[in-house]
């Protein structure tokens, strides 16, 4: 039985829809890069291009090789409050974060 590398709330897919859409590009796409006092942060981008290795989710959200094992189970979910709104990643495979939750471990 295969895992669902990541899932995408409803109100999260149409967010990153309206995205895609705005920045003219065919996916989202998610990666991994070193960062902050914990280790890695994820850096949301657009791209027309699938690379070998990646992953594409629901023809929508293309989720970098380098990522694919550190958000396994993970689910993306549009959060608000006063601010505004943003993408939340609720990733079970965080060991520890940084106190302003940027970055984390994993």
């Amino acid at each position: 039985m295969r895992l669902k590398v990541l899932k995408l709330t409803e109100s999260a897919r149409k967010h990153l829809e309206a995205r895609r859409i705005q920045e003219n590009r065919k996916y989202v796409y998610l990666a991994l890069q070193p960062s902050g006092c914990a280790g890695f942060e994820y850096k949301w981008d657009y791209t027309d291009y699938i690379q070998v290795g990646d992953l594409l989710i629901d023809n929508l959200l293309v989720v970098g090789h380098n990522a694919l094992l550190h958000v396994q189970g993970s689910t993306v979910d549009l959060s608000s409050d006063l601010v505004g709104s943003y993408l939340n990643i609720n990733n079970p495979n965080v060991q520890t974060s940084c106190g302003c939750g940027v970055s984390f471990s994993v």
